[in-house]
């Protein structure tokens, strides 16, 4: 990898979510009682698509945003801090009256989140309300489907254009739109849904993973790049937390492990993951450099607190260098649905 982006950074429209997190740093989780103490509280930007942005600005490459704000503090701070942060916004909307998208973030001591999301009110997924210019002369087009009118625009619009889709997908819902995104980038969570695996069979990361938890978990996750697999050509990747990452090109099966970190929380590791990831396509680079690049900056962002934990170019580099080669579990069964 060189020490830049090359002539020009490359720009990736980010399109989906952008919310308020109001986050609580507790000193047990579960609770025991009734009453459980926070240690810390601050009120950050989040959402997938928004964080994402951001990370493609610390990284150097120019982020736009199409999002929807609400017409309160909360949308006004979400749009504050982007703008600091340098992404354009000149996608984004706020309707009239609108309450924000916000979240309650509980983080535990060992830094897993869990979040209690409120969805707003008069958050309005209409297209026709947003400016698409700035979609002229992006390299990559990411989308979470939080907004699935807003994600179909923008996925129409890459597929028209020959711009390469990445996709930020949580769960299994809107199944028609995910089959058109290029680089389709699952949780772990979509993934064991994807093959009917339940949560006890994913890896104990918490007090680290045992050799057969791990392969469990990898094996889980090949077998779920296959079965989400809508279209020979599509790109499948699961993303494991400390584990690394799975991804299947439609040719081979690769793994990318993850380096150690001392974790801090893991909030908006997996949006910083998808960021990267979309701005090292836009970038031109290749599939295992840009899963590489994003392992790094996911991992980079567990190791702080909020967006400023957000690694630039040469930080997030310097440890996708020092990254084990990806490893090669195989040839792919790219059949949609297929069995790995």
């Amino acid at each position: 990898m060189s020490d830049g982006w090359g002539v020009a950074p490359p720009a990736v429209a980010c399109v989906g979510l952008s919310c308020r997190d109001h986050v609580w740093r507790v000193e047990r989780f579960p609770p025991a009682v009734s009453r459980t103490h926070a240690e810390g509280y601050r009120a950050d930007g989040g959402g997938p698509a928004a964080t994402a942005a951001v990370a493609i600005a610390r990284l150097g490459a120019r982020a736009r945003l199409w999002a929807i704000h609400g017409d309160d503090d909360d949308g006004r701070a979400n749009a504050a801090e982007l703008r600091a942060y340098g992404v354009d916004l000149a996608g984004c909307h706020a309707p009239p009256g609108a309450r924000s998208f916000v979240s309650a973030v509980l983080v535990a001591p060992d830094g897993e989140r869990y979040i209690f999301p409120y969805r707003g009110h008069g958050l309005a997924d209409e297209p026709a309300a947003h400016d698409w210019a700035g979609l002229a002369g992006v390299g990559a087009v990411l989308v979470d489907g939080r907004h699935p009118r807003l994600a179909a625009r923008a996925v129409d619009w890459a597929a028209a254009h020959g711009v390469p889709s990445v996709g930020d997908w949580g769960d299994l819902r809107h199944p028609e739109l995910r089959a058109r995104i290029d680089h389709l980038v699952a949780s772990e969570e979509a993934g064991r849904e994807a093959v009917g695996a339940s949560a006890a069979e994913a890896a104990d990361t918490a007090g680290g993973a045992t050799d057969e938890a791990t392969g469990d978990a990898v094996a889980t996750a090949v077998r779920a790049a296959a079965a989400l697999r809508d279209r020979p050509e599509q790109l499948v990747a699961v993303t494991l937390g400390p584990l690394g990452c799975v991804w299947d090109d439609g040719h081979d099966v690769w793994r990318q492990a993850a380096p150690r970190v001392a974790v801090v929380e893991s909030n908006g590791a997996g949006d910083a993951f998808h960021g990267a990831y979309a701005a090292a396509i836009a970038g031109g680079l290749a599939v295992a450099e840009a899963v590489r690049l994003a392992t790094a900056v996911g991992a980079l962002r567990c190791a702080g607190e909020g967006r400023a934990a957000l690694p630039d170019l040469p930080t997030a580099r310097a440890l996708a260098d020092r990254l084990p080669p990806p490893a090669h579990l195989g040839r792919s069964r790219a059949q949609p649905g297929g069995p790995a």
